[in-house]
């Protein structure tokens, strides 16, 4: 199936869910129910993976909090994005020396420390399925504060002299995309199949003490199609996103 031939759903309305996707939420719903009041079904793992196989043509909306330069905004709406790893980095780098928004010194510093090749961030593409300002400032301040994603300014932004170059190149952007479910957590959306499991079971009724704001990743590169937009501060849709406006320190 390509990405132009899947269907959006929104995970914030359960009841304008697919009906073939209603049909096997209910068939499963007493094992999903299970999580939430205990104990735990040994049909639950069954459940879970019935979810997965039904949600394979479907897509949701997600949020991806970074800093970008105006090149770089210009290539993800034209090329899409690229999965994190060390040379993303250096290519990254490269072209902000060679658009003079660093020096070269600088340059080489970033590339030298950064954390693009750790285990659980390489070959990643991490997105939120829920507006990001519920994550308020603690959650995406830096993201939207400092050039180069987590897996660079984590090793710099403490440092006075780095710390204000990363936080001069590019603005604070917002990109939303549409994300395959089948696409999410190494390809098989098992986060995503719990997290509609238990939306769709409080929807019919039953309390949750878990938070239902979901996180994941995708191991693919998104490509250009899936992009809808790239919302840059100071816009209104990037400030309603982000809920920058009532920040302790503003953007």
């Amino acid at each position: 199936m390509t990405c132009s031939q899947r269907i959006l759903i929104d995970l914030d309305r359960p009841e304008d869910w697919p009906a073939d996707l209603v049909d096997v939420l209910e068939t499963c719903h007493d094992a999903l129910r299970s999580r939430e009041v205990g104990p735990l079904s040994d049909r639950f793992d069954a459940a879970i993976y019935a979810i997965v196989d039904a949600l394979e043509p479907y897509s949701i909306v997600g949020w991806h909090c970074t800093r970008l330069a105006e090149h770089e905004i210009e290539d993800i709406r034209s090329r899409g994005m690229a999965l994190l790893d060390v040379d993303l980095v250096s290519r990254r780098v490269d072209a902000a020396i060679q658009h003079r928004l660093i020096s070269v010194e600088h340059g080489k510093r970033l590339k030298t420390a950064n954390q693009a090749g750790e285990r659980y961030r390489a070959g990643m593409l991490w997105f939120c399925f829920f507006p990001p300002a519920i994550a308020g400032e603690g959650g995406i301040g830096d993201l939207l504060r400092y050039w180069g994603g987590e897996a660079v300014y984590n090793s710099h932004d403490r440092q006075p002299e780095m710390g204000k170059v990363i936080a001069g190149i590019g603005r604070p952007a917002i990109v939303e995309a549409e994300i395959p479910l089948a696409w999410c957590g190494g390809d098989r959306g098992l986060r995503l199949a719990m997290n509609i499991g238990q939306r769709f079971v409080v929807a019919r009724g039953t309390r949750s003490p878990k938070a239902m704001h979901v996180e994941d990743n995708i191991k693919r590169p998104l490509p250009p199609e899936l992009i809808r937009r790239v919302h840059v501060f100071p816009a209104p849709e990037f400030l309603r996103l982000s809920g920058c406006a009532s920040w302790s320190s503003p953007l």
